[in-house]
């Protein structure tokens, strides 16, 4: 519902120095709402926010762009947020933002698909500890438990920031083969 949020938005014509858009959409809509805002005379800032806000809540890393997300960045710096100017184009964020949960929601999916088939498969314990002594900097049984967790409370909206993912993958040309196959396991989930 971003794009018609953006829309109602310019057709109140608020007094607002600036919108901030956090929602994660591909870039492509973002640069498709920022031509609507800034048609009636409000500055666009592709806002991503790149960590869960508990327990940083404000101070939660955000990355932004836009014309004016310079400038802006003075003021929520003032306000202690945490964020960093990734460029003066709309879409910068958003791509940076959606291209990491390529890997980020993926890899919770491999674990999720990984850890259900080893517990029915009765080797959970092998397949673990396996995993530890090839990547011995990762505790994968914990980060397994992490990843379930988090895709069971938050999968519905993981999978529809994940068919974001996929439009950005598709503007950029690239199949989204596995990326489709993550919507699918988060959206299970």
């Amino acid at each position: 519902s971003a794009p018609e949020v953006a829309q109602a938005v310019a057709d109140l014509r608020p007094t607002l120095e600036a919108y901030f858009d956090m929602n994660s959409v591909s870039p492509g809509t973002k640069r498709h709402e920022a031509k609507v805002l800034e048609h009636a005379g409000i500055a666009y800032v592709d806002t991503a926010v790149m960590a869960p806000i508990h327990p940083r809540l404000h101070r939660t890393p955000v990355l932004i762009a836009g014309p004016k997300a310079e400038a802006l960045e003075r003021v929520l710096g003032q306000w202690g947020m945490d964020t960093r100017v990734v460029g003066d184009e709309v879409g910068r964020a958003s791509s940076i933002k959606m291209l990491r949960s390529v890997m980020i929601k993926g890899l919770e999916a491999l674990t999720a698909e990984m850890g259900l088939a080893a517990e029915r498969a009765g080797v959970t314990t092998e397949v673990i500890d396996s995993l530890n002594a090839s990547f011995p900097s990762v505790d994968w049984g914990a980060w397994t438990s992490y990843n379930l967790e988090r895709m069971a409370t938050h999968g519905v909206r993981r999978a529809e920031e994940m068919e974001e993912v996929v439009k950005t993958l598709k503007d950029l040309s690239i199949e989204p083969d596995l990326t489709e196959g993550t919507v699918r396991r988060q959206r299970r989930f």
